[in-house]
């Protein structure tokens, strides 16, 4: 599966509080190009790096026994079966991940980007959320406040990249032509209903049969739709849902449940890329099932190991226009292709890091989340 931009700047998804003694650091460790790299946004990247080992970490490695992981071997590629040491894999990452934030705001201000009131605004109002839930991770850390503010607005920068630099008045702007075919070929636009697996009381789990016996009737359902299916769009739609809405108390029943009455069992839709289309379906076959429909055509799927699904595939340029998913059809086209560029730019830049400040922030004093533990 493709790893997008947003990937490689996720936020901190830190969900155990520690406790710990503050880190004392240096004010910065240097530059690269022109950024200041402070210890905050060095630490930040050092920590990412140590979560992204710890989930690398094999059953029988302790990531939170943190001195000890570090003379651990992990398995860095499962592809190719490359491995290499915890500590040289977090001082390896580390180093890109500070690579990617200068590329980043170096980039922005190249092209002459400018974060809006507004998105200054929802940087600092997450960053603050995040320290207030989280304060004593980050303390924990050496993590402050204003490193979060800086790390959301570096996020927030690396989304208006794609349109500073694909967009219509873009550096290298993508032709709608472009932009076009690969909506039609590589993005699926899907009505669905998505049902779990389990009884929404009890949480009992369906068994094989059960399970079976589900798919079996969302399958019956589809089949009645597709033999019938309308040419136009709406009317698709509007059939689709008849079907599919039709089964659902059947389906729910075989688990002694009942449907419930909320928003999770009205017709959804959504726009979804092929990485995301992979990461979504994780059941065997299913994201290929999806793939395999043309506009119109509905299928059931187990796509998950908690939930079933009946989807339709529709046209999401039938009645709407390209403007109304372009950023979204920008992001899936050109994500990847950003993210290479910003990890080349990045690496090229002239470092001015200071080693001897650096020693001083090592990794053997991460904090690491007792989740790290694999």
């Amino acid at each position: 599966m493709k790893k997008k931009l947003p990937a490689l700047l996720c936020a901190l998804a830190l969900i155990i509080s520690l406790a710990g003694c503050v880190i004392s650091t240096p004010d910065t460790v240097g530059t690269i190009g022109d950024v200041e790299i402070t210890s905050g946004l060095y630490l930040l990247a050092q920590y990412n790096a140590y979560q992204s080992a710890a989930n690398l970490a094999s059953s029988d490695q302790d990531a939170a026994n943190v001195k000890s992981f570090l003379k651990e071997t992990i398995t860095t590629d499962p592809d190719s079966g490359e491995t290499a040491t915890v500590s040289d894999y977090i001082a390896d990452q580390t180093q890109k991940n500070l690579d990617l934030y200068a590329a980043v705001e170096s980039r922005f201000d190249e092209l002459g980007g400018q974060l809006t009131e507004a998105e200054e605004s929802q940087a600092d109002s997450y960053a603050s959320q995040l320290m207030d839930q989280y304060a004593d991770t980050y303390k924990a850390n050496g993590i402050g406040l204003e490193t979060l503010k800086r790390f959301e607005r570096i996020l927030l920068k690396s989304n208006d990249l794609l349109e500073l630099v694909y967009g219509q008045n873009g550096e290298t702007p993508v032709s709608d032509a472009d932009l076009t075919s690969h909506l039609e070929t590589s993005m699926y636009e899907l009505a669905y209903y998505a049902i779990p697996l389990y009884n929404t009381s009890t949480y009992a789990f369906a068994d094989d049969d059960q399970k079976a016996e589900m798919l079996s009737l969302a399958q019956a359902a589809v089949d009645s739709y597709n033999a019938t299916a309308p040419d136009d769009a709406a009317a698709q739609f509007a059939a689709f849902n008849a079907a599919a809405s039709n089964a659902l108390s059947g389906i729910y029943a075989v688990l002694d449940s009942t449907v419930p009455d909320d928003s999770t069992t009205s017709l959804q839709t959504e726009l979804l890329g092929n990485s995301t289309l992979d990461s979504t379906f994780t059941a065997e076959g299913s994201a290929d099932a999806i793939r395999a429909l043309h506009c119109g055509d509905a299928v059931a799927v187990q796509y998950s190991s908690l939930s079933l699904i009946m989807a339709v595939r529709l046209d999401p340029l039938d009645g709407s226009s390209l403007d109304a998913v372009r950023s979204q059809v920008l992001s899936d086209l050109k994500s990847d292709e950003l993210a290479d560029a910003l990890a080349d730019y990045g690496a090229s830049m002239e470092h001015h890091l200071d080693a001897p400040a650096m020693n001083k922030l090592p990794a053997s004093k991460v904090e690491p989340a007792s989740s790290s533990k694999r």
